[in-house]
C-alpha cells in the first residue's frame, strides 16, 4: 500500500512506500494500522485515500471514514475519502479485452516460452532472426500474465519477429508438434489456444497493440510519482471514453466478431466504474476545474460534441456550489 502527501516543509511531492506488518488482511486491521501511522506521522488532514477495488479495501475505507470524521480530520465528513485508483480501473478494462483475445495472446506466449526454454533453441532462433533480417537489437521477452502492461510490451516487441518465428518452424520440427499439445482443451464455442501463432494472430497483434498503446501511455502518466496527477484524472477518464467510443464504432461496423466482442466487453467494464458521473468521486472534477488548462479541455469537448465530458463538468459545477461550505470548512 502506498501513500502520497504533499510535504509542505520540503516543498516537494513525497512518497512513502510501506511494507505493512499486519496480523491479518481484514479491512479493519488495515484501517487500524493506517490510522496509527497517520497519527505517528502527524498527518491531521486527509483529503482522499486511493485504493483498488478489493473488498478488504472497502472495509478499510469504511473504518477510516468513521475514524477521520470523529477526529475532524477530513472534508465533507469523509464523503469523498474513497478514491478509486485510475490505473487499476484501466487495468480492469484492458484485462476484459485481453480475455477475448486470449487465444492469440496465449499462442504467442507459448511460442516465446518454447523458444526460450533452452539455450539450444534460443541459438537456433537467433540464427532465424539473422536470416529474416529482423531490424531489432533486442530479443523476444515473456510477459507476466497478470499484468496487462507487461503483456503489451511483449506483444509490441514480438511483432518484429513474425518472420523469425516462421523461419524457426522450418528449422525445428518439434516446434509445431509441441505447441499443439500446449494449452487447455478448447471449451465449446471457444477458440483453440493451442498451436503456433497463425497469420491471423499476427494481424490481431498488430491492430490490438496500437489500441493498447493509448492505455499504456495513460497508465504511465497517471502513475507518476514525481509530479501532481490529480488534475489529470478527468482528462484521462474522458480520453478512455473517447478511445473506447472510436474503437467500438470502428469494429462494430466491421466483420470481425472477436474485435466486436472485445469492444463491447471493455466498454461495459468502463461504464461500470465511470459511466455515471454521480457515482464518481467529486474531487476528480474539482481538481480538474481548479486547473486553468481544463477550460481548454471543456471547449475542446464541446467542439467534439462530447456529452460525456460536458455533462460531468456541468453537473460538478452545481455540486461544488451546493457543497462548497462543507467541502472547504470541513
Amino acid at each position: 500500500m502506498s501513500f502520497r502527501s504533499y510535504l509542505q516543509r520540503k516543498k516537494d511531492l513525497g512518497s512513502s512506500c510501506l511494507k505493512l506488518a499486519l496480523d491479518g488482511h481484514k479491512g479493519d486491521d488495515i484501517g487500524k494500522l493506517l490510522e496509527k501511522l497517520l497519527i505517528e506521522w502527524g498527518i491531521e488532514r486527509v483529503c482522499t485515500i486511493t485504493v483498488d477495488n478489493a473488498s478488504s479495501n472497502d472495509t478499510c475505507l469504511a473504518y477510516m471514514k468513521r475514524s477521520l470524521t470523529n477526529r475532524g480530520c477530513t472534508h465533507a465528513r469523509s464523503q469523498y475519502l474513497h478514491m478509486r485508483c485510475v490505473a487499476h480501473i484501466v487495468n480492469l478494462v484492458v484485462q476484459d479485452g485481453l480475455k477475448i483475445m486470449c487465444h492469440t495472446v496465449n499462442r504467442i506466449r507459448h511460442a516465446i516460452k518454447f523458444v526460450r526454454a533452452s539455450p539450444t533453441r534460443l541459438d537456433v532462433f537467433k540464427k532465424c532472426v539473422q536470416l529474416s533480417k529482423v531490424a531489432s537489437k533486442g530479443l523476444i521477452n515473456i510477459d507476466v500474465a497478470t499484468r496487462w502492461n507487461s503483456t503489451f510490451v511483449m506483444l509490441d516487441n514480438v511483432e518484429k519477429f513474425e518472420s523469425a518465428f516462421e523461419q524457426y518452424a522450418l528449422h525445428d520440427p518439434n516446434y509445431k508438434t509441441e505447441l499443439e499439445k500446449t494449452g487447455p482443451e478448447p471449451k465449446p464455442d471457444a477458440l483453440d489456444q493451442r498451436g503456433p501463432p497463425t497469420q491471423s494472430d499476427w494481424v490481431y497483434v498488430s491492430e490490438f497493440k496500437q489500441f493498447l498503446q493509448h492505455f499504456y501511455d495513460l497508465t504511465n502518466k497517471v502513475s507518476g510519482t514525481k509530479y501532481v496527477t490529480a488534475n489529470t484524472f478527468l482528462e484521462e477518464i474522458a480520453d478512455v471514453n473517447f478511445l473506447l467510443g472510436e474503437w467500438s464504432d470502428h469494429v462494430i461496423c466491421g466483420d470481425d466478431e472477436i474485435f466486436k466482442c472485445m469492444a463491447l466487453k471493455m466498454k461495459a467494464k468502463y461504464e461500470k466504474y465511470w459511466g455515471d458521473p454521480e457515482k464518481m468521486n467529486k474531487y476528480i472534477f474539482i481538481a480538474a476545474i481548479l486547473d486553468p488548462s481544463c477550460l481548454v479541455l471543456i471547449l475542446y469537448a464541446r467542439t467534439k460534441e462530447s456529452h460525456f465530458f460536458k455533462d460531468m463538468i456541468e453537473d460538478t459545477y452545481g455540486c461544488i456550489i451546493e457543497e462548497n461550505e462543507i467541502l472547504w470548512r470541513g
